[in-house]
Order: structure tokens, then C-alpha cells, then sequence
């Protein structure tokens, strides 16, 4: 009697009601075998060992992303895409086995709600959790290797580890602007302003190309956390500056102090709660990016430049971000060529944006974006 012919796994495409648990497993070893092969000229070159591996919006099983951490990696499963038949026990085991070629030792779990405010505040108990999912636990610090620094990660100390891996390539532009700038005849030193800094890792970016550092941020644990990676990274405190403020509070004493700069990073987050007992007001990049822009262009040094970047979905789109920057200064400006998004984040585009430019001189009158970028 002739066996009756197996049925292929399900299509990736597929509602998740139509896999059962083992199809999901063995589509995240597919996805990670494969990403292992798309991203091996990365991994060869060896000059990081913390890269997104899978991509939760790509790969399959869709809602799931897969960041290296050195000698460990950590899922993080957004739930309102994640398959919600898929066991996350096995699909961490699963994601374990599959990368032995990496030697990864532990696999975290990190669980992301569609709206986070019906959490109350509350974390998942996964998201800090010394005890992985799958493998054996790590110590609570641990140091990843990126590009000619060092940086300390957490995997287990909140839904965040310290260190947006989509600014790869944005940090070694800071890094290589920097020393570009200082190589010039009788340059001077440059100053660099690091707004919403959280763990400082574009200053030590700019600090290892000789540029002084201010470090801004209304988290004094997480300013702390950026001092050690620059003792990481053995670069002398003294000369750099770290300030527990608001990023406007810090822009206004700026003012007042006739400080300036010649890079300013703008990196915020979406959205921020505030604090009545503080004085800071919520925050929304979709508010406040062009007066965060206007009133940070106030503090730059002649040809200075401002980075500016947002994961911010609706600033994402098309030009957007560059619409906002127009419409904060009201003129164009001279804009300067980015990176491209590390071979690992190439795939997710309409995740991040950013862009680099320097105010314009002599000043134009304003005029309309729309018009000075009607298509020809």
C-alpha cells in the first residue's frame, strides 16, 4: 500500500488559526537558518555582536523580533501579531537550538502589549526575569562589542536593554563627522549636545572621535548607565557633561548660558508621560518635533549640524521627518547623506527615520516645502 503523501506546513501567509504549535517552531528555525545565511558578511566581519537577527514584521512567525546580545538573544513577542496558539516556551527553546552556530547560551522573553496603558504601570514578569526562557542565566550586565566601542546591556531589566540597535550606522556617522570636523585646520575642539540621551551611546560615539559630550537626560539611572559605558570604553569623565534635566529645560539654560554646539542628536521617544511633580510636561514627537527642532537649530555654532531620528510610525512615512524639520525653520536646509540602515534593519523600512542637516547660509525667505519638492 502506498503511504499517503505528507502535507506541507502551511503557508507563513496563512491566519495563525490554521498552524498548529509544532508548524510555528519549525517556522522560526526555517526564518533563523535563514537569517543566519542573509546576514553572515555581518556576522563574519565580527565588528559587532548585537544585530536584529529576525523581524517582526517579515519574518516568520510574524510578531516576533530576535536581537543578539553577544553570548545571548532576546525575543520580543508583540502580542496583538504574535500567533496566539504559538507556546513561547517552545518557540524559545526552539530559538535557542537554532543558534548553536552562535554559540548563544540564553533566550529572553520579552512580552510587548498593543496599548500599554491598560498595563497600570505594571511590567510583565518575564521582562525581569533573570531566568531565561530557554538556556542558562546570564549576569545582570553584559558587554557588547559595536563597531570600535563597548556598551552594557541588561537583557532582563525592563522591556528595554539599553541600546537601539537600528542606530548602528547613525552612531559611526557621529563618529566619523566628528573626527572629519576635527581633522580640519585649526579646529577646534566639538562640542556635542546628546538630547534624550538614555544611555549616552551616541556620546560615546563622539567621544571617541575627541568631541566633548553633553549628556541629557531626565533619567539620573540611566545617565549612570552611560557613565560606565564610558568607563567601558576607558574615556575620561571630567571634561564631559552629564544633566539630570528635560531636554526643553536644558535647551532654555542653554540659552541663557550662551553655550553652543556644533552636532546636536535628537533622538526622542514617541511619546513621554511627564512629570507634575517634576515639572515636565507628556511629550509626543508628533507635537513637538518642530519645536524641538527650532529651538535646538538656536544653539548651533556656525555650520553646525543637527541629527535628528524617530521610530515614531507617522514620521516614518516618505519624507515626513524632513517635512517637519522645514516646517520648524521654515527655510531648507542643507541636508547631508546618512548611512543606509544596517544590512540587518534593511528590511524595516518605514520603521525609522533620520536625517542630518545644517542651517542654511545666508538665510532664504521662507517659501513652501510642497512646492520646492514638486516632483519634475
Amino acid at each position: 500500500m502506498t503511504p499517503p503523501t505528507p502535507t506541507p506546513p502551511p503557508s507563513p501567509a496563512q491566519p495563525p488559526s490554521s498552524r498548529t504549535p509544532d508548524a510555528w517552531t519549525r517556522a522560526l528555525h526555517a526564518s533563523i537558518t535563514a537569517s543566519l545565511t542573509r546576514l553572515a558578511p555581518l556576522i563574519a566581519a565580527r565588528r559587532t555582536d548585537a544585530f536584529r537577527l529576525l523581524s517582526s514584521a517579515i519574518d516568520a512567525p510574524r510578531g516576533i523580533d530576535l536581537d543578539i546580545y553577544a553570548h545571548a538573544a532576546v525575543m520580543n513577542v508583540h502580542e496583538d501579531a504574535a500567533p496566539r496558539d504559538a507556546d513561547h516556551a517552545s518557540l524559545a527553546r526552539t530559538a535557542l537550538d537554532s543558534l548553536a552556530p552562535l554559540n548563544i547560551r540564553a533566550v529572553y522573553l520579552k512580552p510587548f502589549a498593543r496599548d500599554r496603558s491598560r498595563m497600570g504601570g505594571q511590567l510583565p514578569a518575564a521582562v525581569t526575569d533573570p531566568t531565561p526562557a530557554a538556556g542558562e542565566p546570564i549576569a545582570e550586565a553584559l558587554t557588547i562589542r559595536e563597531l570600535d566601542w563597548s556598551l552594557e546591556v541588561r537583557l532582563y531589566d525592563g522591556l528595554s536593554t539599553g541600546l537601539f540597535l537600528d542606530q548602528r550606522d547613525n552612531r559611526a556617522f557621529v563618529r566619523q563627522w566628528c573626527a572629519a570636523r576635527a581633522g580640519e585646520p585649526n579646529a577646534p575642539t566639538m562640542n556635542v549636545l546628546n538630547t534624550f540621551a538614555y544611555t549616552c551611546a551616541f556620546s560615546i560615539a563622539a567621544a571617541t572621535a575627541g568631541a566633548l559630550t553633553t549628556s541629557v537626560d531626565v533619567s539620573g539611572r540611566y545617565l549612570d548607565w552611560g557613565k560606565r559605558n564610558f568607563a567601558l570604553n576607558a574615556i575620561d569623565l571630567a571634561p564631559h557633561r552629564f544633566a539630570k534635566m528635560d531636554t526643553f529645560e536644558f535647551i532654555a539654560y542653554s540659552q541663557r548660558k550662551s553655550l553652543r554646539y556644533d552636532l546636536i542628536i535628537l533622538d526622542p521617544p514617541s511619546f513621554g508621560s511627564g512629570s507634575k511633580k517634576r515639572g515636565h510636561k507628556p511629550w509626543s514627537s508628533l507635537e513637538g518635533f518642530p519645536r524641538l527642532i527650532r529651538e535646538s537649530a538656536s544653539l548651533l555654532n556656525p555650520r553646525g549640524v543637527i541629527f535628528a531620528s524617530t521610530n515614531t510610525r507617522e514620521l516614518c512615512q516618505s519624507d515626513r521627518l524632513r517635512r517637519e524639520v522645514f516646517s520648524a525653520l521654515r527655510q531648507e536646509p542643507r541636508w547631508l547623506t546618512l548611512p543606509p540602515a544596517p544590512p540587518d534593519f534593511q528590511r524595516d523600512r518605514g520603521r525609522f527615520a533620520a536625517c542630518a542637516f545644517e542651517l542654511p547660509s545666508p538665510l532664504r525667505s521662507p517659501t513652501n516645502y510642497s512646492q520646492q519638492h514638486r516632483p519634475r
